[in-house]
């Protein structure tokens, strides 16, 4: 526990820190004391540090959606764009001190001044004429003035033209990263395999194939188009409550209302695997309890299929080739066996929160192989359900569809009335 929360002090810290020296550097730097551009940087600093906390406690807070999604384009961009433009102004440090020098050069060397489009703020520091000596003390304190004043113009100037440059670089390369990390979703005409929601009640939706493929950014392990869905109420909350620990440490899984939850057989078919007795984990909500997680995410890759998948089962679906992972489950709970036949909509374990799950869900995916180590994804389709769509206020109904990022969805009977599409 004091691991944890020396982490989270620690991540906090970073995070004002960051912030303090993008003060620095873009507003403090490039402005006169009191002067507009000051005030408007500050003011725009301390949004940008909002969006940055904001983005930290939404999302393990459950706000309601109408915060959520004021959050989210905003938080995304500026997510995006922020490591990109400290690294960028990290290395303006390296050229401050060679324009420092080449502009001290020029004005030395120039008699009248420098030129050839220097600026004029560069030119207040050129030095008096030979000869020339003030007359009094008072002189000399303006002479004094003068050359401080000039210094500072020359000081802001060059600020603005690395801050200037270094913003330019970040938004660029934010840009094209953007374009060409965006992935396509999953194609229509990609109709792949027919399924039933594994479920009852309402559940949230994460990496849905409909953002992008690979839904989860890699092909490893049969993945190309899986999907994970995280139990929530009928507030769409993912847990009835909140400490200290939701944003700083972590829960247990117990206080998360998938935990325990019946996951059922998504089709007819033969059980070809089981995996069991892999621990559940605590759950990470909180930034700074999923930092330090996703850096160890390379050592459980490379412990193999069971670190990853935890406790699983792997259906051979009737009349087809292709076979069904479902993964994730609470340790003892699988209630079926190598060999055994399911039906559709059969109770075959509980949710839980093992193998590499940051908190309760259920992951699903179809392959062309039971062995999750060498399969390929492939696509699915879902029978009829609810869908509430994120980014938009009721639900409709769809069938034979793929559920959106962000969606909560319910299943439906195909006796049930349809309402929508």
């Amino acid at each position: 526990m004091t691991l944890l929360l020396l982490n989270a002090a620690l991540i906090l810290a970073v995070v004002g820190v960051v912030h303090w020296y993008l003060y620095k550097r873009l507003v403090k730097d490039t402005s006169r004391a009191g002067d507009v551009w000051r005030r408007t940087g500050t003011a725009l600093v301390w949004l940008l540090a909002a969006i940055t906390l904001g983005a930290m406690v939404v999302g393990p807070a459950d706000a309601p959606f109408e915060v959520v999604r004021a959050f989210e384009w905003p938080s995304r961009i500026w997510l995006n764009l922020l490591p990109y433009l400290v690294i960028a102004l990290l290395l303006g440090e390296l050229a401050r001190p060679l324009l420092r020098q080449s502009f001290t050069h020029r004005v030395a060397s120039s008699p009248r001044g420098p030129s050839n489009g220097a600026p004029p703020e560069v030119a207040d520091a050129a030095p008096a004429a030979p000869g020339v000596k003030d007359e009094d003390a008072g002189g000399k304190a303006a002479g004094a003035n003068e050359a401080k004043d000039s210094e500072t113009s020359r000081r802001i100037f060059i600020a603005r033209g690395v801050g200037l440059g270094a913003t330019t670089l970040a938004g660029g390369i934010t840009y094209v990263g953007t374009m060409a990390g965006d992935s396509p979703s999953q194609k229509p005409g990609d109709r792949g395999i027919e399924l039933s929601l594994p479920f009852t009640g309402r559940w949230h939706v994460e990496n849905s194939p409909a953002r992008r493929v690979p839904s989860h950014g890699t092909d490893l392990f049969g993945g190309r188009y899986a999907i994970d869905f995280v139990g929530v109420d009928r507030q769409h909350r993912t847990a009835g409550s909140r400490s200290w620990r939701t944003f700083l440490a972590t829960e247990p899984p117990e206080l998360f209302f998938a935990f325990g939850r019946p996951i059922l057989a998504p089709g007819n078919g033969t059980v070809v695997a089981v995996h069991d007795g892999e621990p559940d984990h605590e759950a990470r909500r909180s930034q700074p309890a999923l930092i330090p997680y996703a850096l160890s995410q390379g050592a459980r890759v490379r412990e193999g299929v069971n670190a990853i998948a935890g406790n699983y089962v792997i259906i051979s679906l009737a009349e087809s080739d292709v076979f069904v992972a479902l993964v994730h489950f609470q340790a003892g709970s699988i209630r079926v066996s190598v060999g055994q036949q399911v039906v559709e909509g059969e109770h075959i374990a509980n949710c839980g929160n093992s193998g590499n799950s940051t908190q309760p869900h259920v992951h699903v995916q179809a392959m062309d192989s039971a062995d999750l180590s060498v399969a390929k994804g492939v696509p699915m389709q879902f029978r009829r359900f609810r869908e509430w769509p994120s980014g938009v206020s009721g639900s409709r109904v769809r069938e034979r569809a793929i559920p959106g990022e962000r969606a909560v969805v319910e299943p439906l009977s195909n006796s049930s009335k349809t309402t929508g599409r």
